[in-house]
């Protein structure tokens, strides 16, 4: 096996990541997904202030969701995130970075 997706299998089985329910918007649920869940602050420009804003960021393997697109829903235990703009993928092709928005 592929000394990376060896490497990237124990990452997501390692504390941080998580299991979730992946919803494609056109398709059905898949429970059991692991991700791994980055909450980065981020500054923007306000003028000649900054506002500093939480975002959420998933890496989603490709072994787990081939395409992610925006729209779809990651569900964390009572959390709910809907995922925004476009996936990007990794160097090796192997997991998805892709942002995503708490939902009320």
């Amino acid at each position: 096996m592929d000394p990376f997706a060896l490497a990237l299998d124990a990452l997501f089985s390692a504390p941080g990541s998580k299991e979730v329910t992946y919803y494609s918007k056109d398709g059905p649920g898949r429970a059991g997904v692991r991700v791994i869940l980055g909450q980065p602050d981020k500054a923007i420009g306000f003028g000649e202030q900054q506002i500093i804003e939480g975002t959420n960021v998933f890496e989603i393997r490709v072994s787990d969701v081939t395409m992610p697109a925006k729209g779809d829903i990651v569900v964390i235990g009572d959390a709910t995130y809907k995922l925004l703009g476009e996936p990007m993928l990794d160097v090796e092709g192997l997991t998805w970075t892709i942002g995503g928005s708490s939902v009320a």
